[in-house]
C-alpha cells in the first residue's frame, strides 16, 4: 500500500469517526432554553471562546457509554451505505427526506417541550446546537432512507400473467377478517362515536341543540346545518330511527357498525386480493392479510359512527380505482362500468366529507397531466365534483332548509394567530385593532380561551351575525399586526399543525365509548355503557397509550409517522420514475395537506384516511414497472 493510500484511508476513517460522533451528539444533547445553557450571565466577563465552550459541555456532556454505543452504531450504519455506494438518483432524495423529517422532529421537539421555537432560534449558541442537532439527525434520517429505498427495490416482485380473482377466496378472507375483529364489536357493543355524530343524528330526528348558533342561517324550521356531511346527518339518522322502531337507539347504531365493519374488512381484504392477482408474492399478501386483521386500529374505527370512518372506507378505495387507472394507462376507463364506479366513489368521498369535493376536484384535475386517462377520468370526477357543488349544495340543501356551516370554520387558522398576537405583543395592539378584534371575537377572554393546538376555544366565540364592514375591518387589523409580528402568527400556525408531523406526539388513539354529551337532554338518543366496559374503560385507554411507548411498533400507533411515509413513497415514485404511482397516492397528499389546516393538532381521526391506504400503497409499490407498449396489462405503474 502507498502511502498517499494509507493516507487516504486514515483520512476516510477520521471524516467516519467525526460524523458517527455528530450523529451520537445530535441524539444525545439537551435542548434546555434555561439560562444555565442559553444566555448565563455570571459569564458575561469572559471571552467568547471561553464562554462557547462552557456552553459547549454543559448541553453536550452526557453519559460516555451511551454515547459510545450510539457512536458506534452510526458508524456501522455509515460504512453500510458507503459499501452501497449510493447513486445521485437515491442520494438526493434520501437527503431531502432526512433534512425534512429531522427539522420537523427538531422543531416539534421544541413545541413539544417549550410551546415554542425558541429551542432552535435563540442566542448564537442556541442557533449553533440545534445547527448541530439538525446536521446530525439529517445525516442519520438520510442513510436511514436510503436503506429503504434500497429495501423497496430488492422487494419489487416479478409480475404475474393476469389470473381471475376467486371470489370464493376474497370472501373467505375478508369474513376471516371479520372475525378477528368481532370481539372489538362485542366489548364496545353497540360501538362507538364522538360527540358530532349524537348531534348529526339529533339533527336527522329534528330535534333542537345548542350547535345550530354556530351558523349565519338560524330561526324556525332549521335543525341542520352542513357543518357535518349533510349526507352522513341523514344515513345515521337512518339507521337511529331503525333502532327506535326496535325499541332502543342502540340497535340502530350496532347495525351501522356491523355493517361498515363488514364493507371495511371487505374492502381491505379485496384490496390484498387485487394486489396479488397482480403479482404480489404470496407470502406478502398473506402479510398484509394478517397485518390488517390484527391491526387494532382498523377494527377500532371500523366500528365508530362517524363521517371520517366513512371517508377514510371512501378514500381507500379511490385510492384502489386510481391504482388500476394508472396502471392501465387509462385502458380500464373504456369499459363503462369503470367509469360508473369512479363516479359513485367520488359521489361517496364528497358526501362523507365537507372537505371530499376539493379531493375529488383536484384528482380530476391531477388526471389531466397523465397520459391516456385524461378526457374519461377528469370527466368521472370534475363532473362529479361540478353537480355536487351545484345541484346537492346550491340547490337541494338549501331546499331541504339546511343551513350552511359557519364562517369560522375557514378562518379557525386566522383566528388562532390574532389569538397569539394579542397574547405574545398585549401592549402593541392598537385601540382601532381591538376593537375590530372584539366586533367578531371574544377577545377579552382570549388568555382563557386560547389553546395552541386547538382552534375551536376561539373560533366558536365568531359572532355570526357580523357585518361585511367589522369582517373589512377584521381583515385589516389581522394584516396590520402580522406585518409588525410575522413571528406569532408563524408560531400559531406551527403550534396548531406540528402534532401531525412530528413521531413523539401523544394522541388519544381511539374513542372508548358512545359519547352522548350533546344529547344527553334526550334520553332515548342515549347509548349506555355496557357495564364490563364501565368498568374496563380506563384500562382500555391506558393500553392504547401503552402501545405507542413499544419501540419501533410504537410508530404504527403515532398520527406524526403517516406522513413521512406518503412523503417516501412521492420520493420513491420520482426516484424511481415510477410517475403513474403519483395518482393513486394523491388521496394521501391530500390528507397530508389537511392535517395542516384541521382545527385539533395531531388528532387521529383527521390521519385516518392515510392509516387506511397506506398498507395498500406500500403493496403496491413492491410491483415492477409495467413493460412498455403493454398499458392494457401492465401489472403495475
Amino acid at each position: 500500500m502507498s502511502t498517499q493510500q494509507g493516507r487516504r484511508r486514515i483520512w476516510r476513517r477520521a471524516v467516519l469517526a467525526a460524523l458517527s460522533m455528530l450523529i451520537a451528539l445530535s441524539l444525545t444533547c439537551t435542548m434546555s432554553i434555561g439560562p444555565w445553557y442559553a444566555g448565563d450571565e455570571s459569564l458575561s466577563g469572559y471571552g467568547g471562546l471561553y464562554r462557547f465552550f462552557v456552553y459547549c459541555v454543559r448541553s453536550f456532556s452526557v453519559d460516555v457509554v451511551t454515547a459510545s454505543l450510539l457512536a458506534a452504531g452510526a458508524a456501522l450504519l455509515l460504512r453500510a451505505v458507503l459499501r452501497l455506494r449510493p447513486a445521485a438518483r437515491e442520494a438526493v432524495p434520501s437527503a431531502v427526506f432526512g433534512a425534512l423529517f429531522a427539522f420537523m422532529q427538531v422543531l416539534g421537539r421544541s413545541y413539544a417541550e417549550n410551546g415554542n421555537w425558541n429551542a432552535l432560534f435563540g442566542t448564537r449558541f442556541v442557533l449553533f446546537r440545534a445547527l448541530v442537532i439538525l446536521l446530525g439527525q439529517g445525516l442519520l434520517y438520510a442513510c436511514l432512507a436510503f436503506l429503504a429505498f434500497r429495501l423497496a427495490d430488492r422487494a419489487e416482485a416479478a409480475p404475474l400473467a393476469p389470473a381471475p380473482l376467486s371470489w370464493k377466496r376474497l370472501l373467505r378472507a375478508a369474513g376471516l377478517i371479520a372475525l378477528c375483529w368481532l370481539p372489538y364489536f362485542l366489548f364496545f357493543f353497540p360501538g362507538l362515536n364522538n360527540p358530532d355524530t349524537s348531534m348529526q343524528i339529533a339533527w336527522a330526528l329534528r330535534y333542537p341543540t345548542d350547535w345550530l348558533k354556530y351558523s349565519p342561517v338560524r330561526g324556525e324550521g332549521v335543525y341542520a346545518t352542513n357543518h357535518h356531511p349533510y349526507f352522513t346527518t341523514l344515513l345515521f339518522g337512518l339507521f337511529a330511527r331503525f333502532g327506535l322502531a326496535l325499541g332502543n337507539l342502540k340497535y340502530g347504531v350496532a347495525a351501522y357498525n356491523l355493517l361498515q365493519l363488514l364493507a371495511t374488512a371487505l374492502a381491505m381484504a379485496g384490496g390484498w386480493f387485487y394486489l396479488g392477482r397482480l403479482g404480489l408474492p404470496e407470502k406478502v399478501r398473506r402479510g398484509g392479510l394478517a397485518f390488517t386483521a390484527l391491526f387494532p386500529l382498523f377494527p377500532l374505527y371500523a366500528i365508530t359512527m362517524l363521517k371520517d370512518s366513512l371517508f377514510s372506507l371512501a378514500c381507500l378505495t379511490l385510492t384502489m380505482l386510481l391504482f388500476e387507472l394508472a396502471r392501465t394507462r387509462g385502458g380500464c376507463l373504456k369499459q363503462g362500468w369503470f367509469c360508473v364506479l369512479l363516479a359513485a366513489n367520488a359521489w361517496l368521498v364528497m358526501f362523507s366529507k365537507n372537505q371530499g369535493v376539493y379531493f375529488i376536484a383536484l384528482t380530476g384535475l391531477a388526471c389531466l397531466a397523465f397520459r391516456g386517462v385524461r378526457l374519461r377520468a377528469a370527466l368521472s370526477l370534475l363532473l362529479s365534483a361540478l353537480l355536487f357543488q351545484t345541484v346537492w349544495m346550491g340547490v337541494l340543501l338549501p331546499a331541504w332548509n339546511v343551513a350552511p356551516g359557519g364562517r369560522q370554520e375557514t378562518l379557525g387558522l386566522l383566528f388562532q394567530q390574532t389569538a397569539r398576537c394579542v397574547l405574545t405583543y398585549p401592549e402593541d395592539v392598537r385601540p382601532e385593532e381591538a376593537a375590530a378584534i372584539r366586533a367578531i371575537l371574544d377577545y377579552d377572554r382570549f388568555g382563557v380561551l386560547y389553546d395552541p393546538m386547538q382552534s375551536d376555544n376561539i373560533k366558536f366565540t365568531f359572532n355570526q351575525d357580523a357585518t361585511d364592514e367589522e369582517m373589512s375591518a377584521y381583515y385589516k387589523a389581522w394584516l396590520q399586526m402580522f406585518r409588525r409580528h410575522p413571528d406569532a402568527y408563524v408560531q400559531a400556525l406551527i403550534s396548531n399543525v406540528y402534532a401531525g408531523f412530528y413521531v413523539r406526539h401523544e394522541t388519544p388513539l381511539s374513542y372508548t365509548h358512545y359519547d352522548n354529551r350533546e344529547v344527553a337532554s334526550y334520553p332515548e338518543l342515549c347509548v349506555g355503557r355496557t357495564p364490563w366496559l364501565e368498568r374496563l374503560e380506563p384500562a382500555v385507554m391506558s393500553a392504547l397509550r401503552g402501545v405507542q411507548h413499544l419501540p419501533v411498533l410504537g410508530l404504527l400507533f403515532c398520527v406524526g409517522f403517516f406522513p413521512w411515509v406518503v412523503l417516501f413513497l412521492f420520493l420513491d415514485a420520482l426516484r424511481r420514475k415510477r410517475y403513474g404511482l403519483l395518482l393513486p397516492l394523491l388521496p394521501c397528499v391530500l390528507s397530508v395537506a389537511m392535517l395542516l389546516v384541521s382545527p385539533v393538532s395531531g388528532s387521529y381521526r383527521y390521519a385516518m384516511p392515510l392509516t387506511y391506504a397506506l398498507p395498500f400503497l406500500l403493496g403496491g409499490c413492491c410491483l415492477l414497472p409495467p413493460p412498455k407498449g403493454e398499458a392494457g396489462e401492465a401489472p403495475a405503474p
